[in-house]
């Protein structure tokens, strides 16, 4: 009775294995790539290969009341334990060498060209018109739920290349803000995107091609 049964599963349970890549989705991460994760206002938790994908631990800490939520208050109370980590001097402003420090020091990763070029470019085929060559997320967005590329520097309202600290807190609201997209005033870990390394390591992703990327701003079929 089972012989004669298996002919007909066995389609089922091919088909049921077989997952549809979407056409727009990233090239899968490298192996033993480290899973990275950037808060909102640009603090990177890092997690060892293999193991769980670190967005979790950011939460966790920032929900202070433990309530499984995360409030506009309880952002901007993180967003000010972070500065206070990055104001070396303690004078409620970060200048360019402590924004610099942040960047090759605190999160290096978040260098706009990666190491990893392949990983974060745009597949498959040629780029849209007006597009980086680099496609895609840049910088700390790589890691994060909002694309911008640097965090803290980015927090600078008037643009005077110092980010006092009711800029950053600021920042922290309207980024706040700008993941609520359901405009409840709290921020569940469930209803928030997942990041895109996240997708390059949890899938779906189109396997990693052998041959090389051709390089920004040059097609592939232009002469070197």
């Amino acid at each position: 009775m089972i012989a004669a049964l298996l002919p007909l599963l066995l389609p089922t349970v091919a088909g049921a294995a077989k997952v549809k890549i979407p056409k727009d989705a990233p090239y899968c991460a490298a192996t033993g790539t480290r899973p990275t994760f950037v808060s909102p206002m640009g603090e990177p938790f890092r997690a060892a290969p293999g193991q769980p994908y670190p967005a979790a631990a950011w939460f966790a800490a920032a929900d202070r009341d433990g309530d499984g939520a995360i409030g506009e208050a309880e952002m901007v109370r993180d967003a000010a334990r972070f500065f206070a980590t990055l104001d070396r001097n303690h004078d409620a402003r970060l200048t360019p060498d402590e924004v610099t420090a942040y960047e090759h020091e605190v999160a290096p990763e978040i260098a706009i060209y990666a190491s990893d070029r392949l990983a974060f470019a745009r597949r498959p085929g040629r780029r849209r018109a007006g597009e980086s060559g680099y496609g895609g997320p840049s910088g700390a967005g790589r890691y994060a739920w909002l694309n911008v590329p640097e965090p803290v520097s980015a927090a600078d309202a008037d643009i005077d290349r110092v980010v006092t600290a009711d800029e950053f807190n600021a920042a922290a609201a309207r980024r706040f803000d700008a993941l609520d997209g359901r405009q409840s005033g709290r921020l569940r870990l469930s209803d928030l995107p997942r990041t895109p390394q996240q997708v390059q390591m949890e899938g779906p992703c189109w396997p990693r091609p052998t041959a090389p990327l051709a390089e920004p701003g040059r097609e592939r079929d232009q002469p070197r």
